[in-house]
């Protein structure tokens, strides 16, 4: 009876779903911007022309090779082609159900709303209904986490090996499920324990013991594999980006990991402020250590703010993007308007920590490593570079209560109600392309 109810709670999404992949196909004729090196790509290998690749790609082909599924119901056409990826977005549902229900061993039909809030997130939802490979790169970054906690560390490394084939930064997600393992098999075994600096100490310790190498070899080889593969294919390319690299050139961008903090922080407010709130309160307990740990962060951030800030030329040129606006009318306005936001930027990380109290320390020092890893190299801020680890952090969070895992579900309901609105009926046009709709998107 309890499955059943989380079933019906999938019919929900699958409902929501379906009605906006048919809204999208029926409004939106033709492939739409990236869309149309995808779905070229994917049409190529449909026809068997496996050596032909356009230089305009920078991923590598994994959803292309998922999306052969599509030529067994005939043409790959752009319809079909979409709908592959809104299965995997069912399938991404039924994963983050069974990684909640594994976590936390909560109700079935708890652990189902929370699924259906978490898919909803509209950097997530929207990317469900067009031909991205943003929906198929969280699935296998998702399943291969979910694998590895049953302990299936042979086919989590396979679903990381095809992670990193749907796009090459889930490689550095691929490490952060090996380390996960990793340290849950010290904690098993008595080795970690406590904080992040007794947790080191035992792990040094650990080290020293060859024989314990050994014993966890099983567990770390998939992984490593994963890997090493990657490290050969980045020698061999030159680099880790396909096709045209002259756009993609890797820099430091520390602010990117500022504003992940503020839309983390915000998109899951209800949850984050619910855990935080017993870490806040014992840190308001002790003002001075309050006020010196605040006072660093901001010296630090305005240090990366003033010397790291990146301003992509895609960003300042593109206005069919949410970012464009929100960088034209909130960063660029004065010179001094980017530092404006930096008490909301402490205020945010520390909320988004504090909601992480109870996750291992290895485990938490490891996501914050690996989210660096991954944002801070990338010159452009985009919002959907933001959604695997939102969801790697928000699933280590404890299920919030239901009116407030209702909250947050409303938010994204209404969030993808008016952005997918705008989308499909607020089209525009460029002076330079009179004849073709332009779209607004994130």
């Amino acid at each position: 009876m309890v499955e059943l109810t989380a079933a019906a709670v999938f019919g929900v999404y699958a409902l929501a779903s379906a009605v906006v992949l048919q809204l999208v196909n029926t409004e939106v004729r033709t492939p739409y911007m990236d869309e149309q090196f995808h779905i070229r790509q994917a049409q190529w290998y449909c026809a068997g022309a496996f050596d032909r690749w356009d230089p305009k790609l920078t991923t590598p082909p994994g959803l292309y090779i998922v999306s052969l599924v599509a030529r067994t119901f005939g043409a790959c056409t752009l319809d079909r082609l979409r709908t592959v990826n809104c299965i995997l977005g069912a399938g991404l549902f039924w994963t983050v159900y069974a990684l909640i229900r594994r976590t936390y061993n909560v109700r079935s039909v708890r652990a189902a709303i929370e699924a259906l809030a978490l898919c909803m997130l509209p950097t997530s939802f929207f990317f469900a209904h067009v031909y991205y490979t943003d929906i198929a790169s969280l699935l296998c970054v998702l399943l291969a986490q979910l694998l590895s906690m049953h302990k299936r560390h042979i086919w989590a490394g396979v679903v990381g090996g095809a992670a990193v084939w749907m796009r090459q930064t889930n490689v550095v997600w691929v490490a952060l499920v090996g380390g996960a393992a990793v340290e849950r098999w010290m904690r098993e075994h008595g080795f970690v324990s406590g904080g992040l600096v007794q947790s080191v100490r035992q792990l040094v310790q650990w080290m020293r013991c060859p024989r314990r190498w050994r014993e966890v070899m099983w567990v770390v080889v998939p992984y490593v594999s994963v890997v090493m593969a990657f490290g050969v294919f980045v020698r061999m390319n030159g680099g880790i980006v396909l096709g045209d690299k002259s756009h993609h050139q890797a820099g430091i961008h520390v602010p990117q990991l500022f504003y992940f903090y503020a839309f983390m922080a915000v998109m899951a407010a209800p949850t984050v402020l619910s855990e935080a709130q017993r870490y806040t309160h014992a840190m308001t307990s002790r003002p001075v250590l309050s006020t010196a740990v605040g006072l660093a962060l901001t010296i630090v951030m305005t240090l990366g703010v003033s010397r790291f800030t990146v301003e992509h030329p895609f960003l300042l040129s593109d206005n069919r993007h949410y970012t464009f606006y929100i960088w034209k009318n909130l960063f660029r306005s004065y010179w001094w308007a980017r530092y404006l936001y930096i008490p909301g930027y402490v205020g945010c990380m520390v909320v988004v920590h504090a909601a992480l109290w109870r996750t291992p320390a290895l485990w938490h020092a490891m996501w914050l490593v690996c989210t660096a890893a991954v944002l801070v190299p990338s010159p452009l801020l985009e919002l959907r570079y933001y959604t695997v680890p939102f969801f790697l952090a928000r699933l280590h969070m404890p299920t919030p209560s239901l009116p407030r895992l209702s909250i947050e579900l409303a938010i994204y309901a209404v969030v993808n109600a008016v952005t997918i609105y705008v989308f499909l009926y607020r089209p525009f046009t460029w002076s330079s392309e009179p004849d073709q709709l332009q779209r607004f998107m994130w």
